[in-house]
């Protein structure tokens, strides 16, 4: 068979590397190298996988993990790992089980990838704009900006649309439904989020450690999040906020609330606080809450307490420190919306799962036209998870064209 892979990502590549064993394989990128979006996941060092079980791993996908359980199952984190020792790619797993190259370098998993690739007669076409796909009589024709190709089976793998200037950009979504296939709207995951608050950007770069993070519809929370976060000139980042995000990004209004003292109860925080005032009683207000919160924080902080920071600790009544108590617990975060797709990590949305084959990512709709990675429906949280979801998706559906007869 000859069979055209769309997108020299991870998924991309992973596919034409297995199915290449058996068959002749083009790859097409618009970019000029593969694995571009890779080279920038991570901070420059790509976290490839989790090392985790199968069933931890599906409990930090966000969006149609059932979809995935064949997949995940067929090609694991601990395939992934076995995977690239095998191309010479040394690994090392750091703290919560995330996995990076051993030399810090992004660009050693794209070379593991080509070299999978190239060892199995892969060629690849760059600098080539997809603009049509066209079934015909048994066989497909792809128009690009250079050619056209005709093929037996297409691997649409063109990512989402995040992170655009890589070249994921959203321009296939329409040729893909133009096939028969449904889109669910892209929405931004993994995102900073944008507050209301105009003091933001007084404390920009401020960094937060053990805190929590909640955001509540209707009085019911949605999700809460505990570690680490960033304000930035618009709002708040972090791993907490990217990942809270990802769940909150269906919805226009809802109520953030930051608790600064999660690991205490309320009783706790309260008795802490009147063991400071009889410590600090005449001291200053700003002088206590200085015990309690970044420097940075106070001004806003006593805003919010409607109280004045030169005022005496040992006049501070009961409300009061009751006040102060609730709002370190309970702080309002006013929430305005999830920043632009632009800059999110993932895509949240794309090829809707319920018309793909789960085990084999081929269409239901399009006899020999596959997806894999982003393109998919599907979404999780930071650690590894999502270049995992490519990877797992792409062997599936190169190792069903590596067995497919023509």
């Amino acid at each position: 068979m000859r069979i055209v892979v769309i997108g020299a990502g991870p998924s991309g590549l992973m596919c034409a590397g297995q199915c290449a064993e058996t068959n002749e394989v083009i790859v097409l990128d618009q970019n000029e190298k593969a694995g571009k979006k890779l080279y920038i996941t991570g901070k420059g060092r790509c976290n490839v996988t989790n090392n985790v079980a199968q069933t931890e791993f599906l409990e930090n996908v966000v969006n149609n993990k059932k979809f995935l359980y064949s997949a995940i199952n067929m090609f694991t984190p601990q395939d992934t790992i076995e995977f690239f020792e095998n191309q010479s790619i040394q690994l090392k797993t750091e703290r919560g089980n995330r996995v990076f190259p051993f030399s810090d370098k992004a660009s050693d998993i794209t070379k593991g990838l080509e070299q999978a690739c190239k060892n199995n007669g892969v060629r690849f076409l760059f600098g080539e704009k997809v603009l049509d796909i066209c079934p015909q009589r048994q066989c497909f024709s792809i128009k690009t900006s250079k050619r056209i190709l005709t093929c037996d089976a297409v691997v649409v793998c063109c990512g989402g649309v995040s992170y655009s200037a890589t070249g994921s950009d959203g321009s296939l979504y329409e040729i893909i439904e133009k096939l028969g296939h449904t889109i669910v709207k892209a929405k931004p995951a993994l995102c900073p989020i944008v507050l209301k608050d105009k003091w933001v950007k007084d404390i920009e770069g401020l960094s937060l450690k053990n805190v929590e993070l909640k955001a509540i519809s209707n009085n019911k929370v949605i999700k809460n999040f505990f570690g680490e976060m960033l304000f930035t000139r618009k709002g708040i980042s972090g791993p907490i906020v990217l990942s809270l995000s990802s769940y909150i990004n269906t919805l226009n209004t809802l109520d953030l609330v930051l608790d600064f003292k999660p690991a205490l109860t309320e009783e706790k925080l309260f008795a802490r606080i009147e063991r400071d005032c009889e410590v600090l009683k005449n001291n200053e207000l700003s002088t206590l809450l200085k015990q309690l919160l970044p420097k940075n924080l106070i001004q806003v902080f006593l805003q919010y307490l409607k109280l004045d920071s030169h005022k005496i600790v040992k006049t501070l009544n009961l409300k009061e420190k009751q006040q102060i108590s609730n709002l370190l617990k309970k702080f309002p975060l006013e929430f305005d919306r999830i920043d632009d797709i632009d800059f999110a990590i993932v895509t949240s949305g794309g090829v809707s799962t319920k018309e793909i084959n789960p085990k084999t990512m081929q269409s239901k709709i399009v006899e020999n036209l596959y997806f894999a990675g982003e393109v998919i429906d599907i979404d999780a949280l930071t650690g590894g998870f999502n270049i995992q979801i490519a990877l797992s998706t792409g062997y599936c559906a190169g190792l069903d064209l590596k067995y497919k007869e023509k």
